[in-house]
């Protein structure tokens, strides 16, 4: 009796365990299927695109294409991180955000770069120091423009966010900043008056110059060249239509 009891239970046991594995199999198998489903291109097709974020140079209606034109699946399967790449190829698009809106639709916020100065001959730059070359115009004047190896934006742009203070305490400002590839820093100011800092102690020769400033402004004729590269003073050349 309590040999073929045994016998039972071990057999219920095995049928259980095969019953467990075999749902488990048809989970497994569903999953799977479904995982399929809802990753196939055609699956939840998008069909809205809604484009957020101020803007003054970019085009809504050509980022809109744009992501279209990108958008390779369906709700579930299609590639954010593409669509990404696709608005960001855009010099104007500082960051864009994609979210899936349920169960068609895609919003993505845009940000526009903000240009504060310009940078050589075709590119601009932005508050972040980071400089981007759009394929248009702008379409306004900036009066501030930086010139140099691009990898030094950064560096120049807080040059200027440090000196400019100093120079408008004396009623003037800068609205250009160069750096050449010897090293050698150059401003120019509203004025046209042109300051050659050199490559070393810039901060210290410029405090140089605005400690002067009283005395340069008592003159009648106004400066065209400032040279600050010497160790005790400054050199000054002074506009030739004004020369006595």
């Amino acid at each position: 009796m309590k040999a073929g009891a045994r016998r039972q239970n071990v057999v219920f046991r095995h049928w259980r365990l095969l019953g467990l594995l075999g749902f488990a199999l048809v989970l497994v198998a569903g999953g799977w299927g479904l995982a399929r489903y809802l990753m196939d291109p055609h699956t939840l097709p998008i069909r809205a695109i809604q484009v957020k974020g101020e803007f003054r140079n970019l085009d809504r209606e050509n980022v809109e294409q744009v992501l279209a034109k990108a958008v390779d699946g369906g709700f579930f399967s299609l590639d954010l991180g593409h669509l990404r790449d696709a608005v960001m190829a855009s010099p104007w698009v500082a960051d864009a955000r994609i979210t899936r809106v349920w169960p068609d639709r895609l919003v993505v916020d845009v940000t526009e770069e903000q240009a504060i100065a310009r940078w050589g001959d075709d590119g601009l730059l932005n508050k972040q120091g980071e400089v981007f070359h759009p394929r248009k115009r702008l379409n306004k004047p900036l009066p501030l423009s930086f010139r140099g190896d691009e990898s030094k934006a950064p560096v120049m742009l807080d040059f200027f966010v440090r000196e400019q203070p100093g120079f408008r305490q004396h009623g003037m400002a800068i609205r250009a900043v160069t750096l050449d590839k010897r090293g050698e820093w150059r401003l120019e100011l509203v004025d046209g008056t042109r300051i050659v800092i050199g490559k070393e102690n810039m901060h210290a020769r410029i405090r140089r110059l605005l400690g002067a400033y009283p005395v340069l402004e008592q003159e009648p004729r106004r400066p065209q060249t400032v040279d600050l590269r010497y160790e005790q003073g400054f050199a000054v050349s002074w506009r030739p239509e004004e020369q006595s």
